[in-house]
């Protein structure tokens, strides 16, 4: 019974490595290029894929090239190094940066609330069950890993002494880890739920369920790139706010983009992507001081998180411009 469930599931760890979809524009020469990179599956995907094919973008006056980093800490560094202007990640990645002295801020947050669930292999049916056994992130520092560190004391655990914590790699390379029985569970997007509980995994903690602002997707750029393109950073988030409006106003569009990000036609996946996608996304994409709370407080033991506040990590001009000029209505 236990190898059907692990051989069924292999289905859907090769349905992860093919989530992340390419973009190959081909906008015209007077529009402003910006180079994106970002890591992650399911939200970020499904805004930018509705931008894309919607025009949006382009009709914002961008040329947006976008890439795919398999690692939110690898996508900061290279946002630092000058390889990307922007990286669309979570926010907790940002404020870690920021803490350690590169000048990253978050110009806006499109989800302030978590997406992700907690998955474990067949055997383990509660986060105690993970005492004592292998876990998996994409690397340390991560947006992954913070949220696993989250998980993981929600269910009583110690992330630091009760478990033992793996850099594993993107979703589909911990999924894999977990059939293989490398590592026992791992924090996963929640748009593959339906088809991981038809084939015998566990959805053990559903962070959705928390309530907890935290700035689970945000556009995260260096504060001179900003200083120097602030047309630029306006037209992003305004293309962002649009494609999520339109996310949500037309269901039947909305789950076009989600089956072609996802790659699947099975209407029960689609149906719970879209609606977690709703639920979560806000045109309207102001950080919260909640939510920068929230990193805050995990992240206590870096030296210069205590005395910390809102304003250090967040760069608001953009946002407040177009919120004045009713582009979030």
């Amino acid at each position: 019974m236990y190898n059907l469930a692990i051989r069924a599931a292999a289905s859907l760890a090769v349905l992860l490595l093919a989530v992340a979809p390419s973009f190959s524009p081909a906008y015209s020469q007077t529009l402003d290029k910006m180079r994106l990179g970002y890591s992650g599956t399911g939200l970020n995907n499904y805004v930018l894929e509705m931008g894309r094919r919607a025009g949006i973008f382009r009709k914002n006056g961008l040329d947006l090239e976008v890439v795919y980093v398999n690692s939110g800490s690898l996508l900061n560094q290279a946002l630092i190094a000058g390889t990307f202007d922007v990286s669309f990640s979570q926010g907790s990645e940002a404020m870690l940066a920021k803490l350690r002295g590169a000048d990253m801020r978050i110009t806006a947050v499109i989800a302030n609330r978590f997406n992700h669930v907690y998955l474990t292999a067949p055997a383990i049916t509660s986060i105690k069950q993970l005492k004592g056994k292998k876990v998996a992130v994409s690397r340390f520092g991560s947006g992954s890993h913070f949220q696993s560190n989250l998980a993981l004391k929600e269910g009583g655990l110690d992330p630091d002494k009760d478990v033992t914590v793996l850099q594993i790699g993107n979703s589909a390379a911990r999924m894999a880890a977990i059939l293989s029985g490398t590592v026992d569970g791992t924090i996963m997007a929640a748009d593959f739920v339906p088809r991981a509980k038809k084939e015998g995994f566990n959805i053990v903690a559903d962070l959705a369920d928390s309530k907890i602002d935290y700035p689970f997707l945000s556009l995260n750029m260096m504060g001179n790139y900003i200083e120097r393109n602030p047309k630029t950073v306006k037209a992003l988030i305004k293309s962002m706010s649009e494609s999520i409006r339109t996310l949500q106003t037309d269901q039947a569009a909305a789950k076009a983009v989600v089956r072609t990000v996802l790659r699947t036609e099975d209407v029960e996946t689609a149906d719970y992507a879209t609606m977690r996608s709703i639920q979560v996304l806000a045109r309207r994409p102001f950080p919260t001081a909640a939510g920068i709370q929230t990193v805050l407080d995990e992240l206590a033991k870096e030296p210069k998180a205590r005395s910390s506040k809102f304003d250090d990590f967040v760069d608001l001009r953009a946002l407040k411009e177009l919120d004045q000029e009713g582009a979030f209505k």
